[in-house]
């Protein structure tokens, strides 16, 4: 496989979805693993939806998820402009063409007319397919049509022989002639039709491989058409399965989280969801199910993706992302936990010396029972802020004396805290779960904490007496 070039081309009209992450991850694990090129074009002809917010988000997104790319609208490259925005001379200049060489035609047919025609071939028990009645006009009906609408559309005709192709992951997939009609490649307003430009965009990009989800199938015979009517040879396409929800609906916004933000914001790492969504349509072949990406892209291949559609096993993600949580150190994990820290409340967002080591001190505490970043505030939220009274009775007198007998230690480590604590338990004839509830409690208002000696250490002297003392009060 030689001068691999493929792209990804987002619609800026939403955040970037986990759909347009897996496609592009797909396409760069291709392209970095054949020494190829990853291009990032924006398809933003959609007027009334696209905004430059949503193109930011979606590039946001891929950033985040450290999927790059080699030629796009903000790194440049040889082949550009890379907004479809930016193109509308290309396509024009492109369809002019083929209307003068006779593959295309204008197409004055009003909304209304072809409404009507769709609604005659329904009740009909025929496909919606359009007539074809402006493919043969004379030139003086054309004048005449042109009165009446001065924008017309333009169609191309559809080939008279079979469309086929041979997708990289699907085998052969055919459509018969007759059964795809002149359709419109530039639209009333000037603006081409995803179909056209697309061809065009991947044509004088020289993109190589298309890999793009498998509802894009259909797509695929107008596309076929127009680079026949054109003279060129197509890319090598390959298409991608769905993703579904557990109960084999299609993943969307009504039913749970799709946009890679969302995963972000609810604590996810970006090498987690990477390793997810790589497994979302493609299998290694063997047991494996923990990757980095430098192994995915070495594992890597699109022989191996899969037809099956995939089931969006949210369970399965809380998995893999606590296994890559598990990979981090210490410092590395409380480096992520700390903007959910700072979106609690629980640290300023310059926070000092201080409050870095004792946020690397608690997340090594929590580091096995964490599984999303988001968890960390509720499990840490009394290391840095007065928790809440206990919401049950304890033995507060037994807090009053273990902060009589820790108030006298030499020194304020584990090795001191400990066997002061299990000596008291001894003398008062509790076991040591017995002592440790009540002065979980007193401390952290919860019976379930890390470890209470570790817990003490990092509290301090002072803020763990004071909370003994205060129960007591």
């Amino acid at each position: 496989m030689t001068n691999v070039r493929v792209r990804i081309a987002p619609s800026p009209t939403g955040n970037c979805h986990v759909g347009t992450a897996r496609t592009a991850l797909f396409n760069l694990l291709l392209a970095r693993q054949q020494g190829g090129t990853m291009i990032l074009r924006i398809d933003d002809t959609d007027r009334r939806r696209s905004t430059k917010a949503s193109e930011e988000g979606v590039l946001e997104g891929l950033r985040w998820l450290g999927l790059t790319w080699d030629e796009g609208p903000e790194t440049g490259g040889a082949y550009g402009p890379y907004r479809q925005s930016e193109r509308l001379d290309i396509y024009r200049r492109h369809a002019d063409q083929l209307v003068a060489s006779g593959h295309a035609y204008p197409c004055y047919c009003t909304e209304g007319e072809l409404d009507q025609e769709r609604k005659a071939q329904e009740a009909a028990g025929q496909p919606p397919m359009y007539s074809g009645k402006c493919a043969h006009l004379t030139a003086d009906e054309r004048a005449v049509r042109a009165a009446v609408n001065p924008s017309p559309t333009i169609r191309l005709r559809a080939p008279e022989n079979d469309l086929v192709f041979d997708d990289l992951i699907r085998g052969t997939i055919r459509l018969a002639t007759g059964l795809l009609g002149d359709f419109i490649i530039i639209k009333s307003d000037g603006m081409p039709t995803y179909n056209f430009a697309t061809v065009i965009d991947e044509h004088l990009m020289g993109i190589s491989h298309v890999l793009r989800g498998n509802e894009h199938i259909s797509n695929t015979f107008p596309q076929l058409a127009a680079y026949q009517a054109l003279g060129w040879t197509p890319p090598r396409f390959g298409h991608l399965n769905l993703q579904l929800n557990p109960d084999r609906t299609k993943i969307s916004k009504r039913t749970g989280a799709v946009y890679v933000g969302q995963f972000r914001e609810m604590g996810y790492l970006p090498e987690a969801l990477i390793n997810f969504l790589a497994l979302q349509g493609w299998n290694p072949g063997d047991n494996r199910e923990v990757f980095t990406f430098d192994e995915l892209q070495e594992a890597f291949s699109v022989e191996r993706c899969t037809q099956a559609n995939a089931v969006f096993d949210m369970q399965k993600l809380d998995w893999l992302n606590a296994v890559h949580m598990r990979r981090l150190s210490a410092a590395e994990l409380s480096r992520r936990i700390l903007p959910f820290m700072q979106g609690a409340g629980l640290l300023p967002a310059s926070p000092d010396a201080a409050d870095l080591e004792k946020l690397e001190k608690a997340t090594e505490l929590i580091h096995e029972r964490l599984k999303r970043l988001a968890e960390a505030p509720e499990l840490l939220d009394f290391y840095f802020a007065e928790p809440a009274p206990a919401a049950e009775e304890f033995d507060r007198a037994i807090c009053r004396v273990a902060a009589e007998r820790l108030e006298a230690l030499p020194a304020w480590d584990h090795a001191s805290i400990e066997p002061c604590l299990r000596e008291l338990a001894k003398e008062t004839g509790k076991k040591p779960a017995e002592l440790f509830m009540p002065l979980r409690l007193a401390i952290s208002g919860r019976r379930v904490t890390p470890p209470i000696f570790e817990t003490l250490v990092i509290l301090g002297r002072e803020t763990t007496l004071r909370r003994l003392r205060a129960v007591t009060e």
